[in-house]
């Protein structure tokens, strides 16, 4: 098997390099809708990435409770569809499933997996709402978010070895690169996106709904009342643990469809989804959660 070598007679220039891209996010904020692209260090293909996530898939829905209810999760992926056709990168199967708690969450994994949980709906109170939350875990996906994370470990794994072998770096070195960035690969539920990413995934989730043919006000809807929820984090689990907080993201989607204004005749809510939400409140209440465990 070919290694790729990563120090030569200008090893530890190339290290430098290594970490200042590793030091670069990659994601840069723009006032219109930003353009996919992986970071520098991201050399996973479309199908690498989706295999990644039908493994890490197989493994969250040991863990997780999958709600059995076909005509709910039927609708769920109904809408979920079309907003990951209209995403920027439509070639992507996607999958939309329901995990059967009430705590108010979702989460993405990579190659097109979106996890809601059924807490969330109960709180959107329409199916542009509905899908507003759906089309920002689909702007996860199409940034890159969690591939870029998984490259980036990956690329830090490879530059550790490679040190260490050639005696750059000494133990407290090692220690201290892999508390910033090592860890299991696969840790794609619990991982808090950071500032740039979540804003990225709130822009791409706007122009996701209006592309879906859905009011993008929904969106903003859905993000302006979980800012009633930053006293209790275990209502709103990740969806509030990042930077910047909901009202700010709000205005930042504001000011963008005030530059950029959308149809006026896109869809706000359906019968569909008041259908689904009566076969919600008609199912037996979910497990009880489990106590976390003290650290």
């Amino acid at each position: 098997m070919m290694r790729h070598t990563l120090f030569s007679s200008t090893r530890a220039k190339g290290l430098g390099i290594l970490l200042f891209l590793l030091a670069v996010p990659g994601l840069p904020l723009r006032a219109d809708e930003p353009t996919p692209s992986k970071a520098l260090y991201n050399t996973f293909t479309d199908e690498e990435e989706m295999a990644m996530g039908r493994k890490a898939a197989e493994e969250t829905e040991k863990q997780m409770p999958i709600l059995d209810a076909p005509l709910l999760a039927a609708y769920v992926d109904s809408v979920g569809q079309k907003v990951g056709q209209a995403s920027r990168r439509p070639e992507l199967q996607y999958f939309f499933k329901i995990v059967n708690t009430d705590s108010v969450n979702a989460f993405s994994l990579p190659g097109g997996y979106v996890y809601v949980n059924r807490g969330i709906l109960d709180f959107v109170q329409s199916e542009s709402e509905l899908a507003g939350v759906l089309a920002h875990e689909v702007g996860h996906v199409v940034a890159y978010h969690s591939m870029n994370d998984v490259a980036r470990r990956a690329l830090v794994d490879r530059v550790i070895y490679e040190g260490k072998k050639a005696g750059l770096l000494d133990d407290q070195q090692v220690t201290d690169m892999l508390e910033r960035y090592g860890g299991p690969i696969l840790l794609f539920v619990d991982r808090k996106f950071n500032r740039e990413e979540e804003s990225e995934a709130d822009m791409f989730g706007l122009y996701n709904t209006i592309r879906a043919g859905y009011d993008p006000q929904g969106l903003i809807a859905a993000l302006g009342r979980f800012s009633k929820f930053t006293g209790n984090p275990t209502l709103v689990e990740g969806l509030l643990m990042n930077h910047p907080l909901p009202g700010e993201r709000v205005q930042a989607l504001r000011e963008e469809l005030k530059q950029n204004p959308p149809p006026t005749d896109l869809e706000k809510d359906s019968m569909a989804f008041r259908a689904a939400k009566l076969r919600l409140k008609s199912l037996p209440p979910p497990p009880p959660r489990p106590p976390k465990k003290q650290s």
